[in-house]
């Protein structure tokens, strides 16, 4: 009698587990996980459709806060002598250019060491000619005349590394290949020559030629 009993009990003790593990086994969550607060893999935007930023302005699209601003190829005369670059300094704070190089190629002018550029100032390099230096006019009497049909100018840092540049006439000039691998100008780019009497003239906006335009000589300015 006692073993039918426990029998019995067993049989009803595994049957009411069963039904338990049915239950369970039934029963369908709504607990989701949790969404990440970072990016979600499947819905990153379309990298063809997203704008680019723009080209930045002024020293920020160059190597070096110090960038070549204007050139005087062709002045009305004689060009020998009257032929001047100006380099600007677009940043808020000196810029020391001692040892860097202006070159054309065939010729270089090299800033003296501790030589600084102020603030938001210029300064003008006479070439193949003489005069009393100042912190904003320095000569370079030994630089030869430029092509003002075709050529090159180069800012070098430390008499190596192209920071600025920009060729005129026709591609294939000193330095193009250095300048676009470091992305301070397009090869195969040219600025056209300007007419008697104008300067090239950078607006600050580009490391190509559409950043360049001929006007009016404003050595200084």
């Amino acid at each position: 009698m006692r073993r039918v009993a426990f029998v019995s009990v067993m049989l009803a003790l595994m049957a009411a587990l069963t039904a338990c593990g049915d239950y369970a086994n039934s029963v369908k969550s709504d607990i989701s996980v949790p969404a990440s607060n970072g990016p979600n893999p499947g819905n990153l935007p379309n990298p063809n459709t997203v704008p680019k930023p723009l080209t930045p302005q002024g020293y920020a699209s160059s190597l070096s806060p110090v960038t070549i601003e204007e050139v005087m190829l062709d002045p009305v005369g004689p060009n020998s002598g009257l032929q001047y670059v100006e380099l600007y300094n677009a940043s808020s704070s000196p810029a020391d250019l001692g040892g860097w190089v202006l070159s054309s190629g065939a010729d270089n002018y090299t800033f003296p060491y501790g030589f600084t550029v102020a603030a938001g100032d210029r300064v003008l390099v006479h070439l193949f000619a003489a005069g009393t230096e100042t912190a904003n006019q320095r000569y370079a009497p030994s630089f030869g005349e430029l092509d003002a049909v075709q050529g090159s100018l180069a800012l070098l840092r430390g008499g190596v590394d192209v920071v600025d540049y920009v060729q005129w006439g026709n591609p294939g000039h000193a330095f193009e290949s250095a300048a676009a691998s470091v992305s301070e100008w397009v090869a195969g780019d040219y600025v056209l020559a300007p007419i008697e009497g104008h300067s090239l003239n950078y607006t600050g906006l580009a490391n190509d030629s559409s950043a360049w335009f001929e006007w009016y000589a404003s050595p200084g300015n």
